[in-house]
């Protein structure tokens, strides 16, 4: 047996074929193996347990300030943590979705209300230092004007100057 030009020959188109094919067989493997249902990933919504877990609705400072305006003012309503959206809405004649997005996603510290709910007297903002950088001081102003043009009056007190119980009680009323 000799091995000759020809036979090399065949023999590599031979290895070649037999090269394609595993891989041809190792594609269709894996392509049917993607739709098998046992190994398709959970819904999430069919999860018992979903990955969530409890947080602090208020930050330290602002658990203080809390205290303070019930000291203050224990015949208004006050909630923390309140979406500009659930206290103004857009103009009729104005375009809804581009004036909503304006403030959509933005949120007061508290908001005082009248003791029936119905009306609210003021926004509160506790400003730290992060309050000091350019896109805060934008946001905050986009913010102002936003209640402002609403007519209801932002109150902001920084967190190092954090009035007392007498002092916010003094400020709420003059304004």
């Amino acid at each position: 047996m000799g091995c000759t030009l020809e036979t090399l020959s065949t023999l590599n188109g031979t290895l070649w074929l037999l090269i394609l094919g595993c891989l041809l067989i190792l594609f269709v493997a894996l392509l049917f193996r993607g739709t098998n249902k046992k190994d398709e990933p959970m819904d999430v919504d069919d999860m018992a347990v979903w990955p969530y877990v409890p947080r602090e609705l208020m930050t330290p400072p602002e658990r203080v300030l809390y205290v303070r305006l019930r000291q203050a003012l224990p015949e208004y309503l006050i909630f923390s943590q309140v979406q500009l959206c659930r206290m103004i809405e857009v103009s009729p004649e104005a375009d809804k979705q581009s004036w909503f997005n304006r403030i959509n996603r933005m949120s007061v510290d508290f908001v005082i209300c009248a003791p029936d709910g119905a009306r609210i007297l003021a926004a509160i903002e506790l400003d730290d230092s992060s309050h000091q950088r350019a896109d805060r001081v934008k946001a905050d102003n986009k913010k102002d004007k936003a209640l402002a043009s609403a007519g209801i009056r932002i109150i902001r007190w920084p967190v190092k100057g954090m009035p007392n119980a007498q002092q916010i009680r003094a400020d709420f009323l003059r304004r």
